[in-house]
């Protein structure tokens, strides 16, 4: 049941003018740079959320993407996790 697996996605913040930030899901881990929104999910939030229906995505990239939209995001792709996080030193 538990599928633990991390997505990774970008947004443009200058067309995600009706994203409000301030009500963002646990599910989800957010933040910026001059590229606009770095977004990624937080599996163990996630799995259980979508136990408890709270959150119905089915595990793939294309159903994040419509849920992040959702939210008020726009322009939103999927990265690799890795290069997002390469900054940072996480592997």
């Amino acid at each position: 049941m538990f599928k633990g697996k991390m997505y990774c996605f970008r947004a443009e913040w200058k067309s995600s003018k009706n994203f409000d930030r301030q009500n963002l899901p646990a599910w989800l881990c957010l933040d910026a740079d001059w590229q606009g929104f770095k977004i990624s999910t937080i599996p163990e939030v996630a799995d259980v959320a979508e136990i408890l229906g709270l959150l119905q995505v089915n595990d793939s990239a294309d159903e994040w993407i419509s849920h992040l939209e959702s939210l008020g995001l726009k322009g939103v792709t999927q990265v690799c996790c890795e290069e997002m996080f390469e900054d940072k030193g996480y592997y």
